[in-house]
């Protein structure tokens, strides 16, 4: 057997925030084969991590597959920051844990690719990793906002990506995806691979296209004078007196605000309240997976869109925004208590 076919086949699964990366992980988790073990390594911007407890909700739903799907999740800034530490540490976890046939990673939508994809292929990983195509999924309705088409991180991702996925894509028009299309098409060197698909639905099969290494020593030499600052997405303690029936956790970095609690097990949250508390805001992102007397949720937020989806059972209700202001959180956790209606 050669040492190629030793390696763990390894993809990195990028995109923008609230774009809909863990959703695309999830339908690929829908289509592995029943005797593979696969690991996940999630990063999320904020201090909570519930893409962590979604990943594990969904597996726990797929049938006799649980043990077969391993999620380890680093909150809080980004994987490569502070020397790669938290990602090496993850890594090594999840290889030793579960002895993967297939590792997927999802870093943040806010991180540093460039470096992720350098460590990854590094000398600490080169013998245990086959790093495969980087897949980069694109909300086609952003390609107009220039807060998103101007970002470093957004420009990076782009560059980097050996698969182009255009998401989200049930409610656009047809000249939506003429200028996706042409984006692509614009873009040098060409792609693998270029997607239009909504919900997530990627197939397996993409997983095993290649890494580009001539894409990433191109987008590398174009960048020798960018520094890279790594801006580490600070956790502040908010300055209030502690509850009994939560934790709640804030950082900051790279301009934006993450606000997260995590509510004991027996907190249970009055479904309609919450949604009518929730769905007005404007935020960058809004995820959370509840408790209610009506069963637990999924709740899923961007640009003022807030979806609901029954999810398996929860040890604990986790609710996590991230705004580009900083919001009036007490008041915002105040109501957030007001919505809860009993104690189990």
């Amino acid at each position: 057997m050669s040492k190629q076919a030793d390696k763990i086949p390894t993809n990195i699964i990028t995109g923008f925030l609230g774009v809909g990366k863990t959703t695309a992980i999830q339908q690929l988790l829908k289509q592995k084969p029943a005797d593979e073990t696969w690991g996940i390594l999630v990063n999320e911007f904020g201090q909570v991590g519930i893409d962590g407890s979604l990943l594990s909700a969904f597996s726990d739903s797929l049938t006799d597959q649980t043990e077969r799907i391993i999620v380890k999740e680093i909150p809080g800034g980004c994987l490569c920051c502070v020397a790669g530490l938290p990602m090496k540490m993850g890594l090594n976890m999840l290889i030793s844990k579960a002895k993967p046939d297939r590792i997927l990673i999802e870093p943040t939508g806010l991180g540093h690719l460039q470096q992720v994809i350098k460590d990854l292929s590094g000398e600490f990983y080169c013998d245990v990793l086959a790093l495969n195509a980087t897949i980069c999924l694109v909300d086609p309705a952003h390609l107009n906002d220039a807060k998103y088409v101007d970002n470093n991180h957004f420009q990076d991702q782009i560059s980097l990506a050996d698969v182009l996925v255009a998401n989200k894509t049930e409610q656009l028009e047809s000249e939506d995806k003429h200028r996706f299309m042409d984006f692509a098409a614009q873009l040098s060197p060409a792609k693998q691979s270029v997607l239009w698909t909504h919900h997530g639905e990627i197939s397996i099969d993409t997983l095993a296209l290649p890494l580009d290494h001539q894409r990433r020593s191109q987008h590398l030499s174009a960048h020798l004078k960018h520094s890279h600052a790594h801006n580490q997405h600070e956790k502040k303690p908010l300055a209030l007196d502690s509850d009994p029936r939560f934790e709640r956790n804030h950082g900051d970095g790279q301009g934006l605000f993450s606000y997260g609690w995590v509510f004991n097990q027996q907190q249970v949250f009055n479904l309609m309240a919450l949604a009518t508390l929730l769905e007005p805001l404007e935020v960058v992102r809004l995820k959370a997976v509840i408790k209610t007397e009506q069963g637990c949720f999924a709740i899923n937020s961007v640009n003022g869109e807030c979806d609901f989806m029954p999810i398996s059972e929860l040890d604990a209700s986790k609710i996590e925004i991230i705004s580009m202001i900083e919001l009036p959180w007490q008041k915002l956790e105040e109501a957030l208590c007001d919505s809860l209606i009993f104690e189990l």
